[in-house]
């Protein structure tokens, strides 16, 4: 299977100018536990990418108002750790594991085109063992 089979877009982004706490609306607005965030117009570049842990880390274990901070200030920046839409699922859960990472944006010619997250993949396993029950 590929990376394009389970990928999620459109995925939650925001630009650099946007507060914590407008992004921790969105999230869980969406129901998201991360957000990525972009530069560019149509094409979107990927600069950043902040996790709910990466809040409660940077923002709220110091006791800072998600009002007063932006996003670019506790985004791990780029470069991230990327795979493209192509790549096998395989590929994607060895990235992920080696870097210790539940979450990979997917880039295609330098633009952003999903995400595929470590529930993704399990969601995976979960559906072929379905499929091997039914068999």
């Amino acid at each position: 299977m590929k990376v394009r089979d389970l990928m999620t877009y459109p995925i939650l982004t925001v630009g650099i100018d946007t507060t914590v706490f407008d992004a921790i609306q969105m999230m869980v607005r969406e129901n998201k536990g991360s957000v990525l965030v972009v530069e560019g117009g149509l094409l979107k570049h990927v600069v950043g990418i902040v996790t709910t842990c990466g809040m409660f880390k940077h923002v709220f274990a110091k006791g800072i108002d998600p009002r007063n901070i932006m996003i670019w200030e506790i985004m791990t920046p780029a470069p991230l750790v990327t795979i493209g839409p192509n790549a096998s699922t395989k590929k994607a859960a060895e990235i992920m594991k080696e870097h210790n990472i539940r979450r990979l944006p997917v880039v295609e010619c330098g633009a952003l085109v999903g995400i595929i997250t470590s529930k993704d993949l399990l969601r995976c396993v979960g559906d072929s063992e379905q499929d091997e029950k039914l068999a």
